[in-house]
């Protein structure tokens, strides 16, 4: 009789889940990205496009934020310092899909929807609950429209006869942040982390006009930019527990991302219908991103609940760019706006973590809004404010500390004022989360 030792069983389910992981987040955001690249919201256009982060999908339920909070069973990427906390090794992949309304003057002009992905994070712990690593891949900014432009052109002025022509306007892309990350728990209260990010991604825009006319030759332009760049984030969490009471627990936390200059390299690419390459134009330059500052407070009055609020600060104003970019010029100091962000929300674990409760007990509720000013706005005069409320839940599996996490985000975007866009939009976010004790050493005996 072969004897197999459970431990070699353990570690061959932890490598058959985590690829399994890797394999659904590859070929659902692969799925997604050949359903749409450009169906997204018209003010992804301007800037770097629309700014987006992600640091759980806990805390996207519970509005977004999550600086201070800390917990075993989730990678919590909102700070550096909660990586201390880390018991088990967890993988944690998920995609978004959104669909957006824009409207003009009261009247929905257009309804759009595109798939993306969320983030792949992945950490464990050096020494549990003392020393912690994590890694995540997630978007920074995206870029993802379409407008269409109709019009006429005179075609014989003798006679003033005039053809159509369609001028269709393109963008995808956006920049990704990948970061790498290390938290250690100083006593019981205070941690501290910091994370090197690597910020990198293509921004691509295309502008076609074609004509019902063959007396006229369709063009095409390209303009493809290229932006990568290291930057550091800080952290740092206090925590303290018994503050009230026999059961509740308080903590604060605060993050700080340093400023950083990405280097730059844009092709202009010019051609005649489907051909795009009679003429190339190379530009380098750099690209300043400002720095960053988060502030959060959590508060668990019980076991059942945790209460959660957070505060983003981004000094989008000092921006610069050698490069022109749809709403800034190069020397355009002040052109866009610092962008501020606030975010509150709760949940609720009804079995407070009990392993022997019923599977809906084992569930866990989320409820949070967030309001969002952009750093950039087609009219400068006129501020473009996002509001929104998230909800989420989290389902147990078979598979013990794994579960699925499902989040709901509809909000709202912009104004009519001033013949600007109003976007309706909903979120919809799938995570999946793995977690199991990873590099025990055992004990011979």
């Amino acid at each position: 009789m072969r004897f197999v030792h459970p431990h070699s069983v353990s570690y061959r389910k932890c490598l058959f889940s985590a690829l399994l992981i890797w394999v659904i987040a590859g070929v659902t955001t692969q799925t997604a990205i050949a359903q749409s690249l450009t169906d997204g919201s018209i003010y992804s256009r301007f800037g770097l496009g629309d700014r987006s982060s992600f640091f759980s999908s806990k805390s996207q339920g519970m509005g977004g934020g999550g600086v201070a909070f800390g917990s075993i069973n989730y990678v919590n990427f909102a700070n550096p310092a909660s990586f201390g906390d880390m018991i088990f090794t967890r993988f944690s992949a998920g995609i978004n899909y959104e669909t957006v309304t824009e409207s003009a003057d009261n009247e929905d002009s257009s309804k759009l929807a595109s798939g993306y992905l969320n983030a792949i994070q992945f950490a464990f712990p050096l020494k549990p609950n003392k020393f912690g690593f994590g890694l995540s891949f997630t978007p920074f900014t995206r870029v993802s429209y379409r407008v269409d432009s109709h019009g006429t052109i005179v075609s014989d002025p003798e006679d003033g006869t005039q053809e159509p022509f369609i001028t269709s306007f393109r963008g995808n892309g956006g920049l990704h942040k990948l970061s790498a990350g290390l938290g250690y728990r100083i006593g019981n209260s205070l941690g501290i982390g910091a994370s090197a990010d690597f910020v990198f991604g293509i921004i691509e825009e295309t502008q076609r006009t074609t004509f019902e006319s063959i007396r006229f030759v369709d063009s095409h332009i390209v303009k493809s930019t290229r932006l990568s760049g290291f930057s550091a984030t800080l952290g740092i969490r206090f925590s303290r527990p018994r503050l009230f009471g026999a059961n509740d627990a308080f903590s604060v936390g605060a993050t700080f991302s340093v400023p950083t200059t990405l280097s730059a390299h844009r092709v202009f690419t010019v051609g005649e219908s489907e051909a795009v390459d009679t003429l190339k134009t190379n530009l380098k330059g750099n690209v300043d991103l400002p720095k960053s500052i988060g502030v959060g407070i959590a508060y668990q009055p019980n076991r059942h609940w945790t209460i959660v609020a957070d505060i983003f600060f981004e000094e989008w104003s000092a921006f610069k760019s050698d490069l022109a970019f749809p709403g800034y010029a190069p020397g355009g100091a002040g052109a866009f706006d610092d962008r501020l962000r606030f975010s509150g929300g709760a949940e609720f674990f009804p079995s407070a973590r009990d392993q022997f409760s019923g599977f809906f007990r084992a569930m866990t509720f989320r409820l949070g809004f967030y309001a969002d000013r952009s750093y950039v706005s087609p009219e400068p005069s006129t501020k473009i404010n996002s509001i929104g409320v998230t909800g989420g839940i989290s389902v147990p599996t078979l598979i013990p500390g794994t579960r699925i996490d499902m989040n709901l985000d509809v909000g709202r975007r912009g104004t009519t004022d001033n013949g600007l866009i109003e976007d309706r939009y909903i979120r919809f976010g799938v995570s999946l989360n793995f977690g199991e004790r990873w590099f025990i050493q055992r004990k011979l005996r």
